[in-house]
């Protein structure tokens, strides 16, 4: 096969690439840096203009993959940032658009990336993928960030390219995402709950997230929004206490929710926020997780 991807030099998407690359696919990856391809990975280098789009509509692309976008753990959140933010994915789904549009044949599917930090917080509601608001309500920065991706991703469909909405929950790994981070800390014998610790964790072992990714690219009868998390999401307090059993660290501290707020500004909400979230598409198509609760993924995380 012959994959274009956005973002595949992120953590996520080297996994991707790596796992592609391995079953002997061609890897086109758009980068905004000039580098060198080997093997079976090629990179195109795009300077956030059009202009600068190669004509690649020689080849045929089976599978685009959209992950594409400025990191949201990283720097602080201020207006100039959350642009950032937002401007980084819609430019580059607008960039693969614009490669697609001039493709004689199209792409089978084309999968793009979300996040299910864009349904609103709630301690009590649990989000399926079929979840649709009679009354969205968007008003955080997070929520209206993944509106105007997956709106601009939805161009895609008037193509008519099968289109997977991938809602991603909280990726854990070893190589990157926000694990390492808490790893450390707990290792140190810091590591404790957040205000009341009640708030809902969606995650998924990267592992898993890779192999979605290749099932649902593979199951033509999968479409629309798919949620990319472990069936059994666990409150934050039920990930620290599970984090110090692990690594025989004391687990004994609380950071109230206020010190949070004032130390990471609106970025707290990515950590704060509660969002319970069920995989139905990936169940009711009877995916297998390989690590389907938050101890079988910390076992083969943890030394």
């Amino acid at each position: 096969m012959n994959i274009l991807i956005a973002g595949g030099t992120g953590f996520t998407g080297r996994r991707l690439t790596k796992s592609y690359m391995e079953t002997g696919d061609q890897v086109y990856i758009l980068t905004r840096e000039k580098r060198a391809s080997f093997e079976n990975i090629h990179f195109i280098q795009w300077l956030q203009d059009d202009t600068s789009l190669p004509d690649l509509s020689d080849i045929h692309f089976d599978l685009v993959l959209n992950l594409a976008g400025a990191n949201l753990a990283s720097k602080r959140w201020t207006a100039r940032r959350k642009k950032e933010i937002v401007d980084s994915r819609i430019q580059a789904t607008a960039a693969l658009l614009s490669i697609i549009k001039h493709q004689p044949q199209k792409p089978d599917v084309w999968i793009n990336a979300s996040a299910v930090g864009g349904y609103p917080p709630s301690y009590t509601e649990i989000y399926s993928d079929y979840y649709r608001e009679e009354h969205p309500k968007r008003a955080s920065f997070l929520g209206r960030a993944v509106t105007e991706w997956e709106k601009t991703a939805s161009e895609v469909e008037k193509l008519g390219i099968r289109l997977v909405i991938a809602r991603f929950g909280l990726v854990l790994g070893r190589e990157g995402g926000a694990f390492p981070s808490f790893e450390k800390v707990f290792r140190s014998g810091l590591g404790g709950k957040f205000g009341t610790g009640e708030m809902w964790y969606s995650w998924i072992h990267i592992d898993d997230l890779v192999r979605a990714v290749r099932f649902v690219a593979n199951d033509e009868s999968l479409t629309g929004i798919v949620h990319f998390t472990s069936p059994h999401p666990v409150q934050e307090k039920q990930f620290a206490m599970k984090m110090a059993e692990k690594l025989h660290r004391p687990s004994l501290l609380t950071i109230p929710e206020t010190a949070i707020k004032f130390a990471l500004g609106d970025k707290a909400a990515a950590i704060l926020d509660s969002h319970r979230v069920y995989p139905e598409q990936l169940v009711s198509h009877h995916f297998e997780f390989y690590f389907d609760t938050i101890d079988l993924a910390l076992n083969d995380l943890i030394d």
